[in-house]
């Protein structure tokens, strides 16, 4: 029996909550201290299912960056203060970005 495919709610969760309480974004390695997750498990969900609810930064040029730095998007923190779940806002997102590639 191995893990299930796919990405893990506990890890999203996780991942969104720490940026959550910090709306100014925090840099990847910090945002790996604060949910317990590796670096490269951190990026693989940010770079994946959460790439449309978040907005990046990046300092330093060429194929890997000095610093990256994430936040949310300020509709997703919006939402989040409503008391939509992550869900919801995750569906909401898809619906749009369907809506606006047709």
């Amino acid at each position: 029996m191995g893990r299930k495919k796919g990405f893990d709610g506990k890890k999203i969760s996780s991942i969104i909550s720490a940026l959550a309480r910090n709306p100014d974004g925090l840099w990847l390695r910090q945002l790996s201290r604060d949910t317990g997750l590796s670096a490269t498990t951190v990026g693989t969900y940010i770079g994946g299912i959460l790439e449309p609810l978040l907005e990046e930064t990046s300092l330093g040029s060429g194929s890997r960056p000095m610093l990256r730095v994430i936040r949310l998007k300020p509709y997703v923190l919006q939402k989040i203060a409503e008391g939509r779940s992550i869900g919801e806002i995750l569906k909401m997102l898809k619906i749009l970005s369907n809506a606006q590639s047709n």
